[in-house]
């Protein structure tokens, strides 16, 4: 009997190895290539990184950021760019260098469910298995996205979390302290996670309160609490000092609901339409329409087509092709959510509170559907189907022949679903997603530079129309970061963007190239997402 469990876990770990071993793989091919661009938020985080590397400034001036970083009229919490910084040296200013961090968060996020889910008494190998292999963990992995790393540090601080108990009646203050770390670092690398993790830490808090038998366990260690609770507010002290500043609010007041006047104006019609009566001033006030709103993006976010068929509008974030999960897994969520439900353990509420709390940045923000706001949700699913296997698994134990069927036939499932998103995202996907994520940048990079070396004097006109060639210029040539900050204060700007360079002009309409001048002009074509360079 001994050496029979032996054997089951030596093959365990065999298979725990091949499943990582394909996750690898799958994260790794054509990684850097493919998406087939970095994106303007990508160059600017990896730029920044460039900058903060050699000056120890970014490429504004600032040095040191650290509740945020100016970006393009913008500020973005500063971890991610920070966390570029060490690849740089190894991968130099490159496409692996700025997603790097990305993929290596998506990895750590197979260990973090492995660990809920034993936790949870699952079957760890399969929430791995289906995690290796989604389309969202591939699609994110992939792309140097600050939610991914955020959403890493948030899935283990829900793991220490849990951990923190291990009875009712032992608490590893130790566990706690460190969920709380990892919930704090995310509210330095993501927006939606200065909303999340506090609410997912008063879950934690909620969930150790209620499983503990009694307060005096944790009473009886109210010194260390409160050296944890003051170290807490130390690392967090920096945001709050911001709370009302550009750094803090800036973005929430351009994309939450709350700044679209458009509701208010709606509300003010339907009023006036109905006579102002008081029944419209009830029906229609503006605080029942924003209601509304909200709960049409929350429900939004768990639509059959969002998930399982088409995903994120926003080709950035999902190939269109597949949801952010397989087909077939609308059956293993149902599943899941129902065993969850009927077992009703402390554990599986605090979860199923996790899953409805990463939606609520998405759900009071405009472009709802939206994956990289509420990205927590997806470890919460996987967890989910990977129950849903199990159940059904497990319903069909006492017949063997058919459970051994079972799990043949939901491999194979499985396998197609992977070969059909694979395919099309190593195939397909690069060329027609081609021009979101600004494909040709670097080829136009490339040439500009090769002309200007044969015309060193003659000024330089590149194109806005593919946004941001500033920072794309700077990225792909490594310009030296300390010119660009010696011009900051000296050059045009359209929302902290250059509008100049040096010789460099970056124009927004034909009109703004003059015509009496020598000159080498850039221009996108994007039917071939190639730029045209003509020497006039």
């Amino acid at each position: 009997m001994a050496r029979s469990g032996l054997q089951s876990m030596s093959r365990n770990k065999w298979l725990l190895l091949g499943i990582v071993v394909l996750a690898v793989g799958l994260r790794l091919v054509q990684f850097g290539s493919n998406p087939p661009s970095l994106y303007w938020e990508e160059v600017a985080l990896g730029y920044d990184a460039y900058s903060l590397l050699i000056t120890g400034k970014d490429h504004h001036g600032h040095t040191l950021p650290l509740v945020a970083l100016e970006s393009f009229g913008d500020w973005k919490p500063p971890l991610y760019t920070y966390a570029i910084m060490p690849f740089i040296p190894l991968f130099g200013l490159s496409a692996i260098a700025v997603r790097l961090p990305s993929l290596l968060a998506g990895l750590s996020m197979l260990f973090a469910v492995y660990l809920l889910a034993k936790k949870m008494q699952q079957n760890p190998l399969i929430v791995v298995s289906v995690t290796a292999i989604s389309p969202w963990a591939i699609q994110f992995s992939r792309v140097g996205w600050e939610a991914h790393l955020a959403t890493a540090f948030m899935t283990w601080g829900l793991y220490f979390g849990v951990m923190a108990v291990e009875s009712d009646k032992k608490f590893h203050l130790k566990k706690f302290a460190t969920a709380i770390f990892f919930l704090v670092i995310s509210l330095y690398t993501y927006h939606a996670a200065r909303i999340v993790a506090p609410l997912l830490g008063l879950g934690i808090v909620w969930f150790i309160a209620t499983t503990l038998r009694s307060g005096k366990i944790i009473f009886a260690k109210w010194r260390q609490l409160l050296l944890v609770a003051s170290v807490t507010v130390l690392l967090i002290l920096p945001i709050l000092l911001k709370a009302s500043s550009p750094e803090i609010l800036q973005r929430s007041r351009e994309t939450s609901i709350f700044s679209d006047i458009s509701i208010i104006t709606t509300s003010n019609q339907l009023r006036e339409a109905a006579d102002n009566s008081l029944i419209s001033r009830l029906v229609y006030h503006r605080y029942l329409l924003f209601a509304q709103e909200i709960a049409k993006n929350f429900l939004a976010h768990f639509s059959p087509q969002y998930l399982f068929l088409s995903g994120d509008a926003q080709v950035r974030h999902s190939v269109q092709f597949f949801g952010h999960l397989y087909h077939v897994e609308i059956i293993f969520v149902c599943l899941g959510f129902f065993i969850w439900i009927r077992k009703r353990t402390n554990l599986h509420w605090l979860l199923l509170f996790t899953g409805l709390l990463a939606v609520l940045p998405a759900a009071i923000s405009t472009g709802a559907p939206h994956a990289l706001r509420s990205m927590m949700i997806f470890p919460i699913f996987m967890l989910l189907v990977a129950e849903g296997i199990q159940q059904l698994v497990k319903h069909f134990t006492p017949h063997k022949l058919v459970k051994h069927l079972v799990i043949s036939v939901v491999i194979c499932i499985y396998l197609l679903e992977l070969r059909a998103f694979w395919l099309y995202y190593s195939t397909l996907y690069p060329k027609v997603s081609a021009h979101e994520w600004q494909s040709g940048y670097a080829e136009m990079v490339k040439l500009v530079e090769q002309t200007r070396q044969a015309y060193p004097d003659v000024p330089i006109y590149i194109s806005r129309a593919a946004g941001r060639p500033a920072m794309y210029y700077w990225f792909f040539s490594k310009t030296d970061p300390r010119v660009v900050q010696a011009q900051n204060s000296l050059v045009r700007k359209d929302q902290g963007e250059y509008l100049e360079f040096n010789n460099l002009y970056f124009y927004n309409s034909a009109s703004d190239v003059p015509e009496n001048l020598s000159m080498i002009v850039a221009t996108p074509d994007t039917k071939q997402n190639s730029w045209i360079i003509e020497v006039r």
